[in-house]
Order: structure tokens, then sequence, then C-alpha cells
């Protein structure tokens, strides 16, 4: 039986997040105040969120809505597995939204530190099921040139 479930997750960058659910291509709306999801049997069984992708944007009958927690400080997952699970896989939430959640949130902490340590480049490299992002900082390479210098 189709019905909203509400999942509790460790989602709490709204802008990472929109961007992650951005390159997935799941078109993401953004409210200032939780908006009615809209449920396989067309009401929202009294639920609402603040990110909202359109079932239609995966070809389902109900929506995915993200609703800031003010007591946790987290996003929760509210969606009808009977219809995201076809569509987007079991594991969307857990391995490939927090995947590309993690990439997001891994290049804004690269780009605050940029304004402390300098110019940053970032590496990405996957083997298998790991993906490695590795940054580096121009003026850490400069320092320790200038150590290997010094050493002579």
């Amino acid at each position: 039986m189709s019905h909203f479930s509400t999942v509790k997750t460790k989602l709490t960058n709204r802008e990472c997040l929109v961007q992650a659910l951005t390159d997935l291509k799941l078109q993401p709306l953004v409210y200032e105040k939780a908006q009615p999801l809209q449920g396989y049997y067309g009401s929202s069984e009294g639920r609402s969120a603040e990110i909202i992708v359109s079932g239609r944007t995966i070809k389902a009958r109900a929506d995915i809505g993200f609703k800031w927690n003010q007591d946790s400080e987290v996003y929760e997952v509210i969606h009808d597995a009977y219809e995201t699970d076809p569509r987007l896989g079991q594991d969307f939430f857990s391995n490939k939204l927090m995947l590309a959640y993690g990439q997001r949130m891994v290049r804004a902490k690269a780009f605050e530190l940029q304004q402390q340590f300098g110019d940053c480049a970032i590496a990405e490299e996957t083997n298998g099921a790991v993906q490695t992002l590795r940054l580096t900082f121009s003026g850490h390479q400069q320092q320790q040139q200038q150590q290997q210098y010094t050493r002579r």
C-alpha cells in the first residue's frame, strides 16, 4: 500500500543538498515555508517540505520532500518507497544522494579553506565503489618547496 514514510538523515546543509539533487538531475523546488507534498492518492497526507522533488521528475505519482527538523537540525526525507524505490533504487538516499551531497560538502569546505590558505585544486579519483577527492592548496605547495630548499 502506498503511503509517505519519514526517514531521518544527516543532511544539514541546504545549499549542498539542493546542489546534490540538481547534480542527480532531480530538479528540486526550494521554498522558504514548507509546502504540501503530492501523494500517490492525490493528498498530502498532512506532509509538507521546504525542498520538493516533483513525482513527475522521476515518473512517479508521489513527490519526494526534504523537511527541516528544527529540533535535530537535519533534513528528513519524506517519500513513498513504493514509488521511489523502483525508480531510483533502494539505496538512493543512503548511497547515491549521500555521495553527491558529500562531494558538494567537500567542495563547499574547500571554498572556505581557499579563503584561508589560497588557491585549491580538487582532484577526483574513482576506484570501484570508492571515490577520493584530493585537495591541494597552492600555499601549502609553496611552503613545502621552501622547506625543501632550506634543507639542502
